[in-house]
């Protein structure tokens, strides 16, 4: 089953760092923007969140800190960065140091949005709703352990989310789930008596075996919100 379709690179891309766009079609019923997907910036007006490639690398920014310097000192910029590249060195965490005035250069990304079929072996097959073709995704793109349990558990959903795909040029470098899933409790078990009323938690099973702690009013067959970045008990339904 193939991977999901990128964008093609338009025909000449201009070194400009200005902002600009360029609609796209890729086969019958899919419709893209292409968008410049390098440009250059000083490092003091990067922000979390946006991605860089350095090295031949891609990197994340997960914190930015700008020390100002007295008088004429510069000051400093560090950044901590997470490795995106696929590979032995992904997830990796660094910090990276420079003066203002170097520049850095950000990165655009892809996203698309894919609904959650089934699994099979350690793939997680996935359609496009516009044009209702299927791919596979590797269930490696998904970063912990957490998100990884709980695709496959979305897959007993009546109604199964949609993951986000995260790619650049022709390599799809990661997939999330929503914030958020409801799920429906399948077997909960007696709570442990010796703890407080308010720390009562007691193992629950999902429907796909998934283990989640509930409170102990959660019974069988109630339906809870449950955060996918760390696979946690939010709210009962």
């Amino acid at each position: 089953m193939p991977y999901p379709p990128v964008c093609p690179p338009p025909s000449s891309s201009p070194s400009s760092s200005t902002s600009s766009s360029l609609h796209l079609h890729h086969g019958a019923g899919f419709a893209c923007t292409f968008l410049r997907r390098h440009y250059k910036k000083d490092c003091v007006d990067v922000r979390q969140g946006q991605k860089i490639e350095k090295d031949n690398k891609l990197y994340e920014i997960v914190k930015f800190e700008h020390t100002r310097g007295m008088a004429r000192q510069t000051g400093n910029v560090q950044l901590e960065l997470r490795e995106l590249t696929r590979g032995g060195s992904r997830g990796n965490k660094s910090t990276l140091r420079m003066k203002p005035g170097h520049t850095l250069e950000v990165v655009r990304f892809e996203e698309r949005q894919y609904r959650v079929l089934y699994m099979e072996g350690r793939n997680l097959q996935v359609m496009n709703e516009s044009t209702f073709e299927q791919y596979e995704l590797p269930l490696d793109l998904f970063e912990s352990d957490h998100q990884k349990n709980l695709v496959s558990e979305s897959t007993y959903m009546e109604e199964p989310p949609e993951v986000t795909v995260l790619y650049y040029k022709e390599e799809a470098l990661s997939c999330k789930l929503p914030p958020t899933l409801e799920l429906v409790v399948d077997k909960a078990f007696a709570g442990i008596s010796k703890q407080s009323a308010s720390t009562r938690e007691k193992d629950s099973f999902m429907q796909g075996g998934m283990l989640v702690k509930v409170p102990e009013h959660v019974e069988q067959g109630d339906r809870i919100v449950v955060d996918t970045r760390n696979g946690s008990f939010v709210r009962k339904v």
